[in-house]
């Protein structure tokens, strides 16, 4: 084969390999698009298990409870606490003392409760791509890598299923080291809650002790 007939060959494949990973990396971003759309037109309930591991302790801490979310709000109850978030103030209720920290979260405070909030934000200064190493037949594997070097995250794994798009797993990763796992299990969507539902309302509480953060 001549040097014209290798070059030509070799362009052939470059051309094709770059048009596999467009068509991939547009399939990942219509994957997370229909993830959120479903969670934006759906108020949803899930149970959920959160994992959190700090690369300075070898142990992990844990946290198991149920979830709701409608848009980007959302109600996170556990044995300890109950945390509610309008879409700019969030009520963290400590069940055991009886006290409330009312606190406007920064982003990355934010995706240690709702790391679903971080998926949306983060989507458009993102490069998506499905991740090849780690295919499954019921469920889409996909990376979302900030573009930005100064970002708080350095990576961001989602586990979306084929059938529903509902998500099932999300990693954080941010640039510290720490890694955030969340895993969610039993859905159920389309429930009629109202925007009111997810603002505390300490006036149920009697004596309750508020630390007002903001």
């Amino acid at each position: 084969m001549n040097i014209k007939k290798i070059v030509f060959s070799l362009m052939i494949a470059i051309v094709a390999f770059t048009s596999i990973k467009a068509q991939s990396n547009s399939g990942a971003v219509k994957v997370v698009d229909n993830m959120l759309q479903l969670l934006k037109n759906n108020a949803i309930k899930t149970n959920f298990e959160m994992v959190v591991k700090e690369p300075s302790s070898p142990q992990s801490h844990r946290m198991k409870g149920n979830f709701t979310m409608k848009e980007n709000k959302f109600i996170l109850n556990t044995a300890e606490m109950n945390v509610y978030f309008d879409g700019k103030t969030q009520s963290a209720y400590m069940t055991s003392v009886n006290e409330v920290s009312i606190t406007n979260p920064t982003e990355k405070e934010l995706a240690e409760t709702n790391p679903m909030a971080i998926i949306s934000s983060y989507k458009r200064k993102s490069t998506i791509k499905f991740v090849r190493s780690s295919i499954s037949k019921s469920f889409h594997n996909i990376e979302l890598i900030p573009k930005d070097k100064n970002s708080s995250f350095k990576k961001i794994v989602l586990n979306v299923n084929k059938t529903n798009n509902y998500p099932l797993f999300i990693q954080l990763i941010d640039k510290g080291g720490m890694i955030t796992d969340l895993t969610l299990t039993q859905f159920k969507s389309g429930l009629n809650i109202s925007d009111n539902a997810f603002v505390f309302n300490p006036k149920k509480y009697k004596d309750i002790e508020i630390n007002d953060l903001r």
